[in-house]
């Protein structure tokens, strides 16, 4: 098998689809396989990653994400798994460690700022008092889970009291606060979609609301890719050791902010917005790996 395809469910969604029959088309082989029913054996001194078919061999995995809401048991599993799939000699798309690393808002936050990447001021904590007053002296804030896409969950707050009671509710179901300061932006962001060191398109994510996320009720319209956004897109994807990603960048009073960098992007908003269909983009990336 050339090219194995895994995410959570059982049944893939239209991205994955789209990757599916691009790479078909190109006359590799290619199958899709729920992260479920991958398994890992250990014995006489040997490890493989399987399914109830049998050892799994690919040259290339495409991950299409890690499950949306897992305990830490399961993402360690599903993370190691792949790992060893990884270690075996496949070429993940994309990599297993920069897939986490983008899971997790800390880590890539962090990342991009430390890559000179403009991001908005970020304060990460489980010390109630230390989120009170970050939100006191930031003003209007989002709270957002660490781990989470789509906008679920993102609340915005321009009264510090009514985020305290929330912070604490949050600290005490366990859950860290991720407290951003809130960019102030047109009714919209802008999406790039960037695959091998490229952005092959652009779209705005417009909304009558604060959330801009498609799933949210946005709705996509093509936007000019300018060097200056191509240049930022590419250099927030490199910085997250991504092969390919949706970055998602704010207008803001003073310039550009990148919110996030995502691993596996849902696309069907872009390419209605654009009629660009990444997966052409992406299979023909992988049938290079192929072919190497």
């Amino acid at each position: 098998m050339d090219v194995v395809i895994v995410a959570e469910s059982p049944t893939p969604d239209e991205p994955t689809r789209d990757i599916y029959f691009e790479v078909k088309k190109r006359g590799l082989g290619v199958r899709y396989v729920p992260l479920q029913r991958l398994s890992v054996k250990i014995y006489n001194g040997a490890t493989v990653v399987e399914t109830r078919r049998g050892p799994l061999s690919a040259s290339v995995v495409v991950i299409r994400g890690l499950g949306y809401v897992i305990d830490s048991n399961v993402l360690m599993r599903r993370v190691s798994t792949l790992r060893i799939l990884e270690r075996s000699g496949a070429v993940a798309i994309n990599p297993v460690d920069a897939l986490v690393n983008c899971r997790n808002k800390l880590e890539t936050i962090y990342t991009l700022s430390k890559h000179g990447i403009p991001v908005p001021p970020t304060v990460v904590t489980e010390d109630l008092y230390y989120g009170y007053m970050a939100a006191k002296e930031m003003g209007k804030v989002v709270l957002k889970p660490i781990q989470g896409s789509r906008g679920f969950g993102a609340m915005l707050f321009e009264d510090p009291e009514l985020a305290f009671q929330v912070m604490r509710t949050l600290l005490i179901a366990r859950n860290p606060l991720y407290i951003q300061k809130y960019v102030e932006k047109p009714n919209r962001d802008i999406r790039i979609i960037v695959i091998d060191g490229r952005a092959i398109g652009c779209m705005y994510r417009v909304s009558s609301g604060w959330k801009t996320n498609i799933a949210q009720g946005a709705v996509g319209v093509a936007c000019p890719l300018t060097p200056e956004l191509e240049e930022l897109a590419v250099k927030a994807t490199d910085a997250m050791g991504l092969v390919y990603s949706g970055v998602d960048i704010g207008e803001g009073k003073e310039g550009y902010a990148v919110f996030e960098v995502n691993a596996s992007p849902d696309w069907r908003g872009f390419k209605q917005a654009t009629g660009i269909n990444p997966a052409v983009h992406l299979a023909e990336y992988i049938q290079r790996v192929v072919k190497k």
